[in-house]
């Protein structure tokens, strides 16, 4: 199976040497990478096919691969991929933080639970 998507040449004009703009376009080719191979896949079931005119397969030609969609299903992934990265761990569950409590109590650390009042 050819997938088109992952078709990739660093050296465009094929001079033997990377320019800056090769490397600004390997960039947003990883960048859009997800996005086209989600449209690619799709463009693989003729229901969905049809259903969003996605032409991404070799008998129909790949000129989907650069459509909306691809960047809409692009920008979805890098959001979701972000949230995933800013979310995880921030959520603790009020049992593993007694749970937390327990263990640091029964090793013999007492917790710093700040200074003490004086009573006058």
């Amino acid at each position: 199976m050819n997938i088109q998507a992952l078709q990739f040449v660093l050296d465009v004009d094929g001079n033997g040497s990377v320019a800056g703009w090769e490397i600004i376009g390997a960039l947003k080719w990883a960048f859009t990478l997800p996005g086209r191979l989600l449209v690619e896949g799709l463009g693989n079931i003729p229901p969905i096919a049809d259903t969003f005119d996605i032409q991404a397969s070799a008998a129909t030609g790949y000129d989907s691969l650069h459509s909306l969609l691809a960047t809409i299903l692009t920008l979805l992934f890098w959001i979701g991929c972000l949230l995933l990265i800013t979310r995880s761990g921030t959520h603790r569950s009020g049992r593993s933080a007694a749970t937390d409590a327990e263990a640091s109590n029964q090793t013999g650390m007492r917790r710093y639970r700040g200074p003490k009042t004086h009573k006058t």
